[in-house]
């Protein structure tokens, strides 16, 4: 279990953020602790991904504190918050179609000099993917969507983060991919990833948090365990198709 006496290892408060003149988020807070899964649920609009992109520092921060192990975020480039150590996978299978699966990943570790970390690196990934392994040599734009999937987790990987965050992960996937991509993030974690998600599979999202947050036109409406919020009537009638949670 998470370490509730640590600092967290991401935390915002009060975040507001938009796009050009168009605010999204209003004063969102939420937290990450060291080796937690956390989910951000909610509907379509409700500023989930905006809420990815401005810890990124990709689109405009309007207020509020976003900190990342001690590290004020805000006003920091991209690149910068990846050499921090922290991974963004965005939603789509980002991957460069027309090169090889090993020269995806070693994409992911443009920022890394050492050559014996980028092998290090490339087979850890190739351990949590063997399909990756089994096909260095094959061009992205070739696989499958759920390869492909797996190779923009991969990529992320490269730069061995404290935290990864993935952007609807399972968008498109058929059911049995849809369980290898919660399989993989659960194997993250139990390796010592933090993990932040979004997700429109929120019910699926949430069995395998530790807890989550349900974001609502920009801001916060509940926050719980993974197991309180599949238990919340509201949560369920208003977010997860309703019905009554095992049955």
């Amino acid at each position: 279990m998470p370490d509730s006496g640590r600092a967290p290892v991401l935390s915002l408060s009060e975040v507001s953020a938009g796009y050009g003149p168009i605010q999204i988020l209003h004063e969102v807070s939420l937290h990450i602790d060291e080796g937690e899964i956390v989910a951000v649920i909610g509907p379509n609009g409700a500023g989930k991904s905006t809420t990815f992109k401005v810890i990124m520092g990709l689109i405009n921060h309007l207020g509020g504190d976003v900190v990342y192990l001690g590290h004020n975020l805000v006003g920091l480039r991209p690149d910068r918050i990846l050499g921090l150590g922290l991974a963004y996978v965005p939603q789509g299978r980002v991957v460069f179609g027309q090169m090889t699966v090993r020269e995806n990943l070693e994409m992911g570790a443009y920022l890394e000099r050492d050559k014996s970390r980028i092998k290090e690196a490339m087979d850890y990934v190739f351990t949590l993917f063997p399909r990756l392994g089994e096909r260095p040599s094959q061009v992205a734009g070739s696989m499958s969507g759920g390869e492909q999937q797996m190779l923009a987790m991969g990529r992320g990987l490269m730069m061995r983060p404290k935290m990864m965050m993935l952007d609807e992960p399972s968008l498109g996937l058929s059911p049995r991919l849809v369980d290898e991509v919660f399989d993989k993030t659960v194997a993250m974690a139990r390796g010592g990833l933090t993990v932040m998600l979004v997700e429109q599979n929120a019910a699926r999202a949430l069995e395998i948090s530790d807890r989550g947050y349900v974001l609502e036109l920009g801001r916060n409406r509940y926050q719980g365990t993974g197991g309180e919020l599949l238990d919340n009537p509201d949560v369920r009638a208003m977010y997860l198709g309703g019905g009554v949670r095992g049955a």
